[in-house]
């Protein structure tokens, strides 16, 4: 094996022996110390992580910088930061995500449209984004609204993290579908009666998308989820989990059954669902900027030219 590879295998093991350690010393404390050390640390990777905070701070200031000052746009990144180590710690101790404690952590105020949904045995798409802890409202569909919940995930560039985060889905009640190793098992779960759910608001290489507004500029927007969407006739919910104020409690924002978009051709339905679920996800970073994540080039890409009224760009 060349040198440069077996230094990186190396690092990723290193990550992931840092992880389980993190992992056991958190559970050696009561779950709000934790996820309070987990802020802290948030806090320090800030300072250490010159990379993904200048990164950060440059998406942010391509989104608010004509709205907000570089005082309060380095506040939002601090905060982004001190959530993430938040969201981290809480997933480090998902073993103590029982149905109890999700429901004393998690407010949702009308489960009932999801509920009789599931009950006819009709397959539901939830489109959600990298917001929040967005593993944990994966559990509460899962062990408090009784979802048969499937997700759709990515591998990670790290095989070591890959497994361990895949096992810690699995435990909490979810089925795990690969990225890129076909849709023909989530679809038949879908089609099957079971929920799935999809990270919808990420620019991915070597997926399908159209280019539409986000924050005023034109954004790079995987169309798959909308194409499953409209090709299963599945009801489809948007759904964000808000940590509050108090830093340990959480809001579930789920807005849904939503209404399929009409149009003179497939392309124009895509294109319209497309933009709809990428509005809802801009109106609710704009009201929580601090809580989606920011590190992601969201207009890596730019059109090559203006994309025409089918969408294509």
């Amino acid at each position: 094996m060349p040198k440069n590879r077996t230094l990186q295998r190396l690092r990723r093991w290193a990550v992931c022996l840092g992880a389980r350690l993190t992992q056991t010393l958190l559970k050696l404390l009561p779950f709000d110390v934790a996820v309070a050390v987990g802020g802290r640390l948030g806090n320090l990777a800030f300072v250490v992580l010159g990379s993904e905070r200048r990164k950060t701070l440059k998406h942010l200031i391509q989104a608010f910088g004509q709205e907000k000052s570089a005082s309060e746009i380095r506040e939002i990144a601090r905060r982004l930061f001190i959530n993430a180590g938040r969201a981290a710690a809480e997933g480090m101790l998902s073993s103590r995500w029982s149905e109890d404690f999700l429901r004393r952590r998690i407010s949702l105020k009308d489960p009932e449209p999801f509920v009789q949904l599931q009950r006819s045995g009709r397959g539901i798409v939830i489109l959600t984004g990298h917001f929040g802890n967005w593993e944990m409202m994966g559990a509460y569909a899962a062990k408090v609204l009784g979802a048969n919940l499937g997700v759709i995930a990515r591998r990670l560039s790290n095989p070591y993290l890959d497994r361990l985060t895949n096992r810690l889905r699995q435990r909490i009640g979810m089925k795990v579908f690969l990225r890129g190793e076909g849709v023909r098992s989530f679809y038949r779960h879908l089609m099957d009666g079971g929920v799935l759910a999809i990270l919808a608001d990420q620019d991915i290489r070597r997926l399908d998308g159209i280019f539409v507004d986000f924050f005023g500029r034109p954004a790079h927007t995987v169309t798959g989820p909308a194409e499953l969407i409209l090709r299963s006739g599945s009801p489809w919910f948007y759904a964000v989990l808000v940590r509050q104020p108090d830093g340990r409690s959480h809001q579930l924002y789920w807005e849904g059954p939503l209404a399929v978009p009409e149009g003179d051709d497939h392309g124009t339905k895509v294109r319209r669902l497309v933009e709809d679920y990428t509005y809802r996800m801009e109106e609710m970073i704009r009201r929580h900027p601090d809580q989606w994540m920011w590190m992601h080039n969201r207009w890596r890409r730019e059109p090559k030219c203006s994309p025409d009224k089918n969408g294509s760009g």
